[in-house]
């Protein structure tokens, strides 16, 4: 059952590093189109606007903030795994509450904070 974890994790971490690549991109090119829109306007044929540029990037922040926790997590257990740590249990109970302090800090700062 460890070995189908690991494989599932790994196979799930390499869709999620293309995911977050591509979301990254658009979140940084939006971010460029709010500070310096007539530049970023003329590279994307007119599509990034001022306007679509802020709120893209307001929309684009939690899924990838997200997805870069959930792959940090992933790679932090396999390389905490090749460093030799045995406990399993400990290690992934330390992981998972280590994703849910994330996650609770990354619903705060998107739905509770102005």
């Amino acid at each position: 059952m460890g070995r189908a974890n690991d494989r599932f994790l790994t196979k799930l971490n390499r869709v999620l590093v293309w995911l977050t690549l591509v979301l990254f991109i658009v979140f940084t090119i939006s971010g460029y189109g709010i500070t310096n829109p007539e530049l970023i306007r003329e590279l994307t044929g007119g599509v990034f606007t001022r306007t679509i540029s802020l709120n893209l990037h307001l929309k684009l922040a939690f899924p990838v903030l997200a997805l870069l926790t959930i792959h940090i997590l992933i790679g932090a257990k396999s390389a905490l795994t090749r460093w030799g740590v045995k406990q399993k249990r400990l290690l992934n109970a330390f992981l998972i509450l280590l994703g849910i302090f994330a996650a609770a800090l990354l619903i705060l700062m998107q739905y509770f904070v102005s």
